[in-house]
């Protein structure tokens, strides 16, 4: 059960990270992983598209999807996925909820402190938060302006089971894509595009 929790989490992570973000600031000369985390927080409200290709070892071509990804802050995160079908997955303070085929199920996270500490994790990106970050990740930055990539390494076993490691990549003050390495060799890879304006 705790692992599922863990996975389901990861899932809605895929983008989340960078679901209500499409702009970073230009690197100076003082750019860490504190300023482009500083630069998630500022820009942190909205909406995205995205794709997203999974790589998994069984399977001879990748698994195609795509939909939409808001983050409201302090602490709502959501990923609506519409094809190849409809699915929803929400975190709401301590509450997460998963929509599918007209099922939702829904989890008390207080009562799950790995699946908490995860959580937590999102947040404290998506809020700009190195401190809470640093506490389970290595935080590495490296290339330039045209071509930048913030690697985050978990440091937490409990996060160290689901995944290797989260690279967001980036080109001047646009955000590109968003890759995970999963501990079982999996790899999925998501494109974020500009969200589509609603009408008036």
């Amino acid at each position: 059960m705790m692992r599922r929790t863990l996975y389901l989490l990861f899932l809605l992570f895929h983008g989340l990270v960078q679901g209500a973000t499409l702009a970073f600031a230009a690197p100076s000369l003082d750019w860490t992983p504190e300023s482009v985390l500083h630069a998630l927080a500022e820009h942190r409200q909205g909406e995205a598209r995205f794709t997203e290709q999974k790589f998994i070892g069984v399977l001879d071509t990748p698994l195609l999807s795509e939909g939409t990804l808001t983050f409201r802050p302090p602490d709502y995160l959501e990923k609506h996925t519409t094809a190849p079908r409809d699915e929803r997955m929400t975190i709401e303070g301590d509450k997460l909820t998963y929509t599918r085929q007209g099922q939702t199920y829904t989890l008390n996270l207080a009562e799950h402190p790995e699946a908490t500490a995860y959580a937590n994790s999102i947040r404290g990106l998506l809020n700009g938060n190195a401190a809470l970050l640093r506490k389970s990740y290595v935080l590495k930055l490296s290339g330039d302006r045209a071509r930048w990539v913030l690697l985050l390494l978990p440091t937490d076993p409990r996060i160290q089971s689901l995944i290797k490691s989260i690279s967001v990549n980036g080109s001047g003050d646009q955000l590109q894509t968003i890759e995970y390495d999963q501990s079982n060799d999996d790899r999925s890879v998501m494109t974020l595009l500009p969200a589509i304006p609603t009408s008036p």
